[in-house]
């Protein structure tokens, strides 16, 4: 009865997580295209080459010096020389608990934080993760606040041996952790703590606000909201970042380039692993599904995939035009460009045809003549030895229907097509089926417009004769070549 309950708990838990993780992820590739562009900003900034040059207001890059001896304080070690900022990692070793359907799984590892499970209810974590910041920098002779300051270079492991440790409790055991040892035989408990951190350059450029004689956050753009801190995306330039301009530029393009594509990235797999969530739970449910269940048969990964990969492609690119303008219209500039050159072309093709069909009719024929020249034509094509079929005859009422005639003119326009089926010269029967599909071709395209119901007509009539759609293709484009005189 308990297993019973739980494999139920469990389904109802994948129908809601997949779909959430999956409109998630989805916010957040979406998020990620649409993100503020900080190099982008950062290029458009004033460059400034003495302070004296700035205005209050002004958002300005400032290159100068640093002082590779900045110093910081460090909590549980005595302080930090040398970096820009500081990140503490805490983790606890503990039992981390994976529940299945029909099992429960049971590990000891290093983890973040401390899982609420039955089996670690004893213990206690009493580090944790934080980072640390000066109170301000110096660029040159430019102070800046380090409130909301960015960075973009690389952390680097701080080895643990160079630290001077405060809390007697901790102990340097290996080169990048403190422990703080509970004394268990199992380990369980055992704490430990690593530091990274963001290296003083020689030389750094800032890129921000200039307000007060300071350097301070621009948050014109700032972003908020969950989504936006897990994928990074603060909206604010105060940045420094090591080398001159230029080359501070060109580290920020390549660092909001890699960021976007590890979003792209991780936001695909969350998409597929959501929908697998949700396949995995309704898999009986899915293998009534024409199309559908034929995927779900080769597992529910593979249907996730079919259903994840153009979701999320199709997100990528409609965020990415959206949020570029520009882009989005030169493709719709593009498209216009393009359908405008084809209809052009469409009706020249269309006029030298429909003159050349006034020339072998002698006179000037109107759609509605054209219209029943396409029917007499479909009728002969559906001749046979022994006359038309009931299937033939119903679906040529079906097609006069569709052009609202009285029974009375499809009477006669049916037979005028068999007096002349009857009164043709003694070709082979393709031949005659190949020269009727070449003018129903052309008939149907002289007016100007080939409808949807015109082509179904026209493939029905090929098959009739034995043709595929590679011969309708051939007999279209042999339609639309001019004849001789014109091409000349």
């Amino acid at each position: 009865m308990y297993r019973m309950a739980n494999r139920k708990k469990n389904r109802w838990a994948g129908i809601v997580f997949g779909p959430v993780l999956v409109f998630a992820a989805l916010s957040a590739i979406w998020k990620n295209e649409t993100r503020f562009d900080y190099h982008r900003a950062a290029a458009k900034t004033k460059e400034i080459v003495a302070l004296g040059e700035a205005l209050s207001g002004d958002l300005m890059s400032f290159t100068g010096d640093m002082n590779r001896e900045l110093t910081m304080s460090g909590e549980y070690v005595d302080s930090f020389t040398g970096y820009l900022s500081v990140k503490r990692h805490a983790e606890i070793y503990a039992w981390d608990k994976d529940e299945s359907d029909d099992s429960v799984t049971w590990k000891k590892k290093w983890m973040s934080s401390l899982e609420s499970n039955s089996r670690n209810n004893s213990l206690t974590q009493e580090l944790e993760s934080r980072s640390f910041l000066p109170p301000d920098y110096e660029v040159g002779e430019l102070k800046v606040t380090s409130d909301k300051i960015e960075f973009v270079d690389s952390n680097e492991t701080i080895a643990a041996g160079s630290l001077t440790l405060k809390r007697s409790n901790l102990e340097i055991e290996g080169s990048e952790h403190l422990y703080l040892r509970k004394n268990r035989n199992d380990e369980l408990g055992d704490e430990r703590v690593s530091y990274s951190g963001v290296p003083v350059p020689e030389t750094a450029t800032y890129f921000g606000k200039f307000e007060s004689q300071l350097g301070v956050p621009d948050t014109t753009h700032q972003r908020t909201g969950m989504i936006n801190q897990m994928i990074q995306d603060s909206g604010i330039l105060h940045h420094i970042v090591a080398g001159d301009r230029e080359a501070a530029l060109t580290t920020m393009k390549a660092h909001i380039g890699r960021l976007k594509w590890i979003v792209r990235g991780i936001g695909t797999a969350c998409v597929v692993f959501g929908f697998s969530i949700l396949f995995g739970t309704v898999i009986g449910v899915l293998f009534h599904i024409p199309f559908v269940g034929r995927i779900a048969e080769a597992g529910t990964f593979l249907l996730a995939l079919a259903f994840g990969l153009p979701l999320a492609f199709i997100t990528m690119i409609a965020a990415y035009l959206i949020a570029n303008p520009i882009v989005l219209a030169i493709i719709v500039l593009a498209v216009v460009a393009v359908f405008f050159k084809l209809r052009q072309r469409g009706r020249s093709s269309q006029a030298a045809m429909k003159n050349q069909l006034d020339k072998e009719y002698g006179r000037v024929l109107k759609d509605s003549e054209l219209q029943e020249l396409e029917f007499i034509q479909l009728a002969q094509l559906a001749s046979s030895e022994s006359g038309i079929s009931e299937d033939e005859e119903k679906f040529l009422r079906q097609w006069a229907r569709k052009h609202r005639w009285p029974d009375p003119k499809f009477e006669q326009l049916l037979a005028k097509a068999q007096a002349q089926s009857e009164s043709a010269n003694g070709d082979t029967i393709s031949q005659t089926g190949e020269e009727h599909l070449l003018t129903l071709v052309r008939l149907a395209l002289a007016d100007g417009s080939m409808s949807q119901y015109e082509m179904k007509s026209i493939r029905r009539a090929a098959k009739k004769s034995g043709f595929d759609d590679s011969k309708i293709r051939d007999l279209m484009q042999q339609a639309l070549k001019p004849p001789p005189l014109l091409a000349a």
